[in-house]
C-alpha cells in the first residue's frame, strides 16, 4: 500500500489553480512567480511553454529556483504577470511586508492569487491554534488563521483591487495516507463536492483554505 502525493497535488491544482485560471494546461501568463513553492509540483505543468515559472522558497528543494524570503524578493518592480502564494502568508510573522513585496514584483494589471488557512474551517482548526495543548499538533512556529473579511481588508490596505475570495479544500489531507487507488477516487469525488459546497450558504465559507484573487492597479 502506498500513498499518493501526486493525487493530492492534483486536488490542490484543481482547487487553487484551475478554479482561478480555468482548467487545462497551456495558460499563457508570461513570467510567473510561485512563492513558497516547497516541494510541490502542482503548479508547474499548468502553464504553456511561452510562460516562465520561477519558484522561490526559504529552502533549496527541487523544484525551487531561488532561495529567498517572501519579505525580500530579489526581483525588479513589476517583473511578473502572475504571482502565486499558496499557504505561505499564514507562516509569515510580517505578513504586511510579504504582501507589499508580492505587490511590488507584480506588474500593473497583473494577477495575484493567495491561499491561506481559514479560521472558520469545518475542521475547527482555530481551536488547535488557540489551545496550548492542541497547538503542539501544528508543526509550525507561526501559524496564522484568517477570516474572509479580515483577509479582504488586508489585501485592500496593501493595494490589491478587484478582489475575489472563496473557500476551498473540504477534504482532509489525511486521506493522502490511504492506498493510492482509494485516494484518487476520494479526490475525484472531493473536487465535485467542493464545487457543490461553495453553492450552499451554510457551508460555502467552511473550506480549510481561503483563496483570494486580486489585481495590481
Amino acid at each position: 500500500m502506498g500513498t499518493s502525493p501526486s493525487s493530492w497535488d492534483k486536488y490542490l491544482r484543481a482547487e487553487f489553480v484551475e478554479q482561478t485560471l480555468g482548467p487545462g494546461p497551456g495558460h499563457r501568463q508570461g513570467l510567473v512567480l510561485d512563492v513558497g513553492a516547497g516541494t510541490s509540483r502542482f503548479v508547474q505543468d499548468r502553464f504553456s511553454t511561452e510562460s516562465e515559472l520561477i519558484r522561490v522558497d526559504l529552502s533549496r528543494n527541487d523544484p525551487v529556483n531561488v532561495v529567498c524570503s517572501v519579505t525580500s524578493l530579489p526581483f525588479r518592480n513589476g517583473a511578473f504577470e502572475l504571482v502565486l502564494a499558496f499557504r505561505v502568508l499564514q507562516h509569515v510573522p510580517h505578513e504586511r511586508e510579504a504582501l507589499e513585496e508580492i505587490l511590488r514584483v507584480t506588474k500593473p494589471g497583473g494577477t495575484i492569487v493567495v491561499a491561506v488557512a481559514n479560521r472558520n474551517s469545518w475542521t475547527l482548526l482555530s481551536l488547535h491554534r488557540d489551545n496550548q495543548k492542541l497547538r503542539k499538533r501544528i508543526p509550525y512556529p507561526h501559524y496564522e488563521l484568517y477570516r474572509r473579511v479580515e483577509l479582504e481588508t488586508k489585501l485592500k490596505q496593501t493595494g490589491f483591487v478587484r478582489i475575489r475570495i472563496w473557500s476551498a479544500i473540504f477534504l482532509p489531507e489525511v486521506i493522502n495516507r490511504f492506498p493510492t487507488a482509494v485516494t484518487r477516487i476520494l479526490l475525484r469525488i472531493g473536487v465535485t463536492l467542493d464545487r457543490v459546497a461553495r453553492r450552499i450558504p451554510f457551508v460555502q465559507n467552511m473550506g480549510t483554505n481561503l483563496v483570494a484573487l486580486g489585481v495590481k492597479s
